[in-house]
């Protein structure tokens, strides 16, 4: 079995079919660093390409997550309008990739409003050779805790091999979904790296007129004392009143929907440090995530995009096991 990764970012997808991964063709520049550090630690030698190579992969299996922020509700809060998706650099390639090799199955994650965007008919238009499987569901039906997290699943097999789709037609829990104490149980503490006391972030005390920024450390404790039953962080202008996208999770609840952002907290009103990003996002202990303690802010921030930028790990887990059940044996 041959895997090709086409926006496979850092590798959520593709963790599972490393011994068969030939290669991940990733043009967005937030995934690579100068000596692909990241990638290698995972994936060692296998090729992380910026670009559609001549090469001829020869995937049985083409696996990725194009970008999604045209469909995103944050990309229309700041620019009224979402976005075309059929302009997009990495969507466009995703398809042209599936032209060009023919492969016998295809995995696409996205968010659902792409299908609104694009679709279900101009989806077979332009890959008129495949039977198409659409699930759009919380991806804690696949047994992540981030039950507000919806994704789209895209699964394409070529109608040479259309018996096979009954393997993909449903999803089903490969975990057991854990609270965000047990999600914290879990990690190895020494690893979870997250930026220090001292550091501002772009937060405030609404009730400040000054509206001086505040230190992680400040905003612990105001999380602890002050808003201690509060969640979301209250800022109570005219407009609203909440600071959108920033969180406390609740101890014994299940965490909100994960984003690359140092305002998200755990339920102790600490920034979410890395190895709690990646028990959220459902990645296994040897996944490892590059860290250069000398260059901190560089590395978290670069560390935020490897985890939370694309798919849950589930995603990738779900479909493996799908064609486990396929060939009846374990891969």
């Amino acid at each position: 079995m041959r895997v090709l990764g086409v926006c496979g970012a850092q590798g959520a997808l593709l963790f599972p079919f490393k011994e068969y991964l030939v290669a991940n063709i990733e043009p967005r520049a937030h995934f690579h660093t100068k000596n692909e550090e990241q990638w290698t630690l995972n994936f060692g030698n296998v090729p992380f390409l910026k670009l559609l190579s001549d090469d001829n992969f020869c995937p049985d299996i083409i696996i990725g997550s194009p970008s999604c922020g045209h469909s995103s509700i944050f990309s229309y809060s700041r620019k009224k309008t979402l976005g075309n998706p059929k302009k997009d650099e990495t969507l466009n390639l995703y398809i042209t990739s599936i032209l060009k090799f023919k492969p016998k199955l295809f995995l696409m994650e996205n968010l659902p409003k792409l299908l609104d965007l694009i679709p279900l008919e101009e989806w077979h238009k332009v890959l008129p050779e495949y039977e198409l499987i659409t699930h759009c569901h919380s991806v804690s039906t696949l047994g992540n805790s981030q039950k507000s997290r919806v994704r789209l699943i895209l699964v394409g097999i070529h109608k040479k091999y259309s018996k096979l789709s009954k393997y993909f037609d449903h999803l089903f829990p490969i975990c057991e979904i854990k609270d965000c104490y047990q999600l914290y149980k879990s990690i190895d503490k020494s690893k979870n790296y997250r930026e220090p006391g001292d550091k501002k972030l772009a937060m405030y005390h609404y009730k400040d007129p000054s509206k001086r920024t505040l230190t992680a450390d400040e905003v612990k404790k105001l999380w602890l004392t002050e808003f201690k039953d509060e969640y979301k962080w209250p800022i109570k202008s005219k407009k609203m009143n909440t600071l959108p996208g920033v969180y406390r999770n609740r101890k014994h609840g299940y965490p909100m929907t994960l984003r690359p952002s140092n305002r998200q907290f755990n339920y102790k009103g600490d920034i979410i440090g890395l190895e709690e990003c990646k028990a959220i996002m459902g990645f296994p202990s040897d996944f490892k995530v590059y860290m250069d303690t000398n260059n901190l802010t560089y590395w978290l921030n670069k560390g935020r995009n490897t985890i939370t930028k694309g798919a849950t790990y589930e995603v990738g887990i779900w479909f493996k096991k799908c064609l486990e059940k396929m060939v009846n044996k374990k891969l």
